[in-house]
């Protein structure tokens, strides 16, 4: 055991000893009581804290009874002795094993925290393995599921959950319990049935008589698993990698719906997942069934919104974007009068907006300005088609329509942008510069006619600076523009 627990550490013992405080969750049962008798075995030098997390659930005499447990097994392990209550939401919708274990672990990282300890330390055995990985086939989980029991994972980014005990049998850590005689608790809710857990627990007691070694078989393959796993993810990342597009941030969307249609259904669903999780950071509440509908999506070249946990997917406009069901409203509307820049100099004239800076620059005919083009963020308007006209810059409206420069009909505002590349989440805050009530010029993707420059007549340059308001708006006006065939305005 000693080599095992080790490993579990950065560099070992050394690392173990500098990281302080270590926490050690108590439940006052047998295991956890072994867990502590054993942490303070292995760091003889550290100060332990035995934490018991009171979820509100149960009678009060049996939690008095389990403090009482806890309480004679620190002071035989030389720990202190820290109570946690935390109240547990039975409407959140999640079972209430599943909201019991979120909670408790949410109260170990803080508690951690209080005791700036760097590491929390829990009594799985390799028989909670088992259970773990009977759980996730009951509920037809795949890879990710069948291998969640891992030996080290972090609670936040200064905290890591250990289990350093995956390696021995409950009967093992009885063992070293009975040894010490110290007090232990029964948890009198595992003999309850109506929970899955305990039903699972039963049924492989029950195999034990039959195949003795079965226990442990399972929960080995579910560390064989972890490596295939790890290859897995290795493989999901360059895939997520090759499928961003080229214009991306380096840590954010958007990805390519050709590129992501080209991969194999089982990596395609897990770059799907390995998107959302990076914006949710959760994957709770995203079924296989909902991930299987983006995939379908995906493959036959479909658009749409699609539930994805705590997140929904959008695919517009050859692009998958995830947003977060905590991303604030962006579509606040916006109606700004602009001054026209009265001077035929350099100087430019700024007009600032939430969703960002325009600037202005008035050319006279023949002064010799640089040729720029949309894809520097320039655009020229011809002056004289503008006039005197009265200018606005606003977001878009419902039945806004448009003549792309070099088109001679109008279209639908909402069609142009979908085949500019702009997606249908963040059409509505594409920024409009208005000439008398007309679309003139969609900044930083297109102009329209008749206010398109023409040579031989004085210029307006517009420069068009997106806000630094997170990388999805700023990445879909960044996208290479879309030069459109007047086929495709073609209804």
């Amino acid at each position: 055991m000693r080599a095992s627990w080790h490993q579990l550490f950065a560099a070992g013992e050394s690392d173990a000893r500098e990281a302080g405080t270590v926490l050690v969750a108590c439940s006052g049962g047998s295991d956890s009581a072994a867990a502590l008798l054993l942490s303070r075995r292995m760091l003889p030098d550290r100060m332990l804290v035995a934490c018991y997390v009171n979820h509100g659930l149960r009678p009060a005499a049996a939690v008095r009874r389990d403090i009482a447990a806890v309480k004679a097994q620190a002071a035989a392990a030389g720990a202190r002795v820290h109570i946690e209550p935390i109240t547990c939401d039975r409407r959140s919708g999640a079972s209430p094993e599943e909201e019991a274990r979120t909670r408790r672990y949410e109260a170990l990282e803080r508690v951690a925290h209080s005791f700036r300890a760097s590491y929390v330390i829990t009594g799985h055995h390799c028989d909670d393995a088992a259970e773990t990985v009977l759980l996730a086939l009951m509920r037809g989980s795949g890879l990710d599921g069948l291998t969640a029991m891992r030996p080290k994972r972090p609670l936040s980014s200064s905290v890591i959950h250990v289990r350093p005990f995956l390696d021995c049998s409950k009967e093992e850590l009885g063992r070293v319990t009975r040894a010490s005689r110290v007090p232990a608790s029964r948890d009198e809710t595992n003999d309850d049935m109506r929970f899955r857990r305990n039903a699972v627990r039963r049924a492989l007691a029950q195999l034990k008589r039959t195949s003795p070694l079965s226990v442990r078989a399972i929960a080995r393959s579910a560390a064989l698993l972890t490596g295939e796993r790890t290859l897995l993810d290795s493989l999901t990342a360059r895939a997520w990698k090759r499928c961003r597009l080229d214009n991306a941030g380096p840590d954010s969307q958007p990805l390519s719906a050709r590129r992501l249609s080209e991969l194999a259904r089982p990596l395609l669903r897990r770059v799907i997942r390995h998107t959302v999780k990076q914006i949710t950071g959760s994957l709770r509440d995203f079924s296989m069934q909902h991930c299987d509908a983006i995939a379908d999506a995906v493959a036959r070249g479909r658009g749409g919104v699609y539930h994805a946990g705590n997140a929904t997917v959008h695919l517009s406009a050859g692009a998958l974007w995830v947003r977060s069901a905590e991303s604030p409203n962006e579509t606040t509307p916006l109606d700004i009068d602009v001054e026209r820049l009265e001077r035929s100099d350099a100087d430019a004239q700024e007009f600032a907006t939430p969703l960002g800076t325009l600037e202005l620059f008035q050319h006279s005919i023949g002064d010799g300005t640089p040729r720029r083009t949309e894809a520097d963020g320039v655009q020229f308007l011809d002056g004289a088609a503008l006039g005197n006209s009265r200018l606005q810059l606003r977001t878009p409206r419902r039945g806004d329509t448009c003549v792309p420069s070099g088109r001679h009909r109008p279209v639908s505002l909402a069609r142009f942008l979908s085949k500019a590349g702009v997606p249908r989440l963040l059409r509505s805050q594409a920024l409009l510069l208005c000439a008398d009530g007309r679309i003139a010029a969609v900044l930083g993707v297109r102009v329209m006619e008749p206010f398109a420059a023409r040579d031989g007549e004085p210029k307006m340059e517009l420069r068009w600076h997106p806000a630094p308001r997170g990388p999805i708006l700023n990445q879909a006006m960044a996208r290479p523009k879309t030069r459109l065939n007047r086929s495709e305005y073609v209804r």
